[in-house]
């Protein structure tokens, strides 16, 4: 069965003894949670997502997430997309921005129109529409509740033998918080807890994405392309 934020809650709870929150707000808690998890997960990378997205003739930039930030792959028509920037496009290509065609390359820089989405713009920009033409498989934000209000039985979002992790980086923020029960010795001990538990999450997802891509080329497209990152590691 996996941990649920009650259960991580309830620890909190018992070790700081403040079910009743005499030292740390509601809202201070939600935020040692919510902050907890986004630095595990950025820092192990142990959710990676895959999207499929519909390709528009002419449309060149592509949201992809507003939960994602760091994309690994790209594919155009089961086919991979190479990485590039749109300084080096400028410099290699005079008319880079007006060609269309088909795509080869995937850029991610230089979009400002949707900041709040992981954006990935496509070049040569396509000269057809094609449904679920472009996938992108990226690193993703864990699910988090906004509030203690709405943990109930919820799980966390971490394979379940590293849930502690979450508890311990709480706790490390809470025991170095300006309120009575500060105590950096205290706070120093959980956070060792925590790195402990983060490099062994670190090297399982390393471990889990693939060290080798296939990708059909255009000549076979009957080859499909199989999607072999986990949406999650369990073991």
């Amino acid at each position: 069965m996996s941990t649920t934020y009650t259960q991580i809650l309830a620890e909190f709870n018992d070790i700081t003894r403040d079910a009743s929150r005499y030292y740390f707000t509601t809202a201070q808690v939600d935020r040692f949670a919510a902050r907890a998890l986004t630095e595990t997960c950025e820092r192990a990378r142990y959710k990676t997502v895959s999207q499929v997205i519909n390709v528009v003739g002419g449309t060149m930039e592509y949201a992809v997430s507003t939960a994602g930030y760091d994309v690994l792959r790209a594919e155009y028509n089961d086919t991979v997309l190479l990485p590039i920037a749109r300084d080096a496009l400028r410099t290699c290509q005079r008319d880079w921005a007006s060609r269309s065609g088909l795509p080869r390359f995937y850029f991610l820089d230089e979009m400002y129109d949707s900041q709040e989405y992981l954006t990935v713009g496509l070049w040569e920009n396509p000269s057809a529409s094609l449904t679920s033409g472009l996938r992108v498989w990226y690193h993703a934000q864990p699910t988090a509740p906004l509030s203690t209000g709405e943990w109930g039985a919820l799980e966390v979002d971490i394979p379940e033998w590293a849930a502690g992790a979450l508890l311990f980086y709480m706790l490390y923020l809470a025991y170095t918080s300006d309120t009575k029960a500060q105590n950096f010795e205290t706070a120093a001990i959980y956070k060792l807890m925590y790195e402990d538990i983060l490099e062994r999450l670190v090297l399982r997802s390393r471990d889990a994405n693939p060290k080798k891509w296939a990708a059909g080329a255009p000549a076979s497209p009957t080859i499909n392309v199989l999607n072999r990152l986990p949406q999650r590691i369990t073991e």
